[in-house]
């Protein structure tokens, strides 16, 4: 394999790890992934890079809902060093690379799972708010020529939902993330990939998310339904890297979520199938 494709399959990586985070923007964004630099920046004399620019996601306005909303959000980006990084997509943390193919990383990110009161249907004004909150992510990712799979668990360390008439608030929650992707294009110009993820939460998480409690059904007219853990979404997607010169890019991804188990039976479900768009434009320093 040649340098070139060996750069440009990088690119490539980097920019699955930026969309994935696009989910967290949402976190900010993007997710997402949820994932950071669009494209690899030459390391400078002082061992510090930048990147600045621009990320924008259309998603659903909450996990199962039949409308789309528009979030957009600064993408900066600075690393230190070898290891360290702080970015408004991945977050405050430190990635290592112990083998050929493979990377570790550990960040402090905002979670990307949320529900807004507003954003709901009138009728269902009694439901609890998913707050937003930070979240440790761990993640772990392979690379063997142009296949790459990535495993990333995040842990809430806020409150999860904020309890009404004297209901005590829901702390915590679990994520576990899976994503599985082929190169189909690696070149100086573009870099093109596709692949299968989905999504597996613990009873906690998926409750305050997809459950409704015998108080929030009595006020809303929903009927009782409960989450156990296990997986809420699987989905495919495909992203594109196009690096515009040596310092400019440009990247999308389109995703499509379908919700499964306890969370495609749920009452709240608007749309089993969810849509996902992040776009970034970005400029190494």
């Amino acid at each position: 394999m040649s340098v070139s494709l060996n750069e440009s399959m990088t690119a490539k990586l980097n920019t699955m790890k930026l969309t994935h985070h696009f989910t967290g923007l949402m976190a900010l964004i993007l997710c997402g992934a949820g994932n950071a630099q669009a494209q690899p920046s030459a390391p400078a004399s002082n061992g510090q890079t930048m990147r600045w620019g621009a990320a924008v996601i259309s998603l659903p306005k909450y996990p199962g809902a039949d409308r789309q909303q528009l979030l957009a959000a600064p993408l900066i980006e600075a690393r230190f060093g070898e290891h360290f990084f702080a970015s408004t997509l991945q977050g405050l943390g430190a990635d290592w690379r112990p083998a050929e193919g493979m990377s570790l990383s550990a960040a402090l990110v905002l979670d990307s799972h949320w529900r807004r009161r507003k954003d709901l249907p009138a009728a269902w004004a009694s439901l609890d708010e998913v707050k937003f909150a930070p979240a440790l992510r761990l993640a772990a990712e392979w690379q063997l020529e142009r296949f790459t799979v990535q495993l990333s668990s995040s842990s809430r360390l806020g409150t999860l939902s904020q309890g009404r008439g004297g209901a005590k608030d829901s702390k915590g929650g679990h994520s576990l993330q899976f994503e599985a992707s082929y190169g189909l294009l690696a070149t100086p110009t573009l870099a093109l990939a596709a692949g299968f993820s989905g999504e597996a939460m613990d009873k906690r998480l998926g409750q305050a998310l997809f459950g409704v409690s015998a108080a929030q059904a009595a006020s809303s007219g929903l009927r009782v339904h409960s989450v156990k853990a296990g997986v809420v979404s699987l989905g495919v997607f495909a992203q594109a890297l196009v690096p515009l010169d040596r310092d400019w890019s440009f990247s999308a991804r389109m995703g499509l979520q379908s919700l499964r188990g306890d969370a495609g039976t749920s009452p709240l479900l608007q749309k089993r199938r969810q849509p996902m768009l992040a776009m970034t434009f970005s400029r190494a320093f």
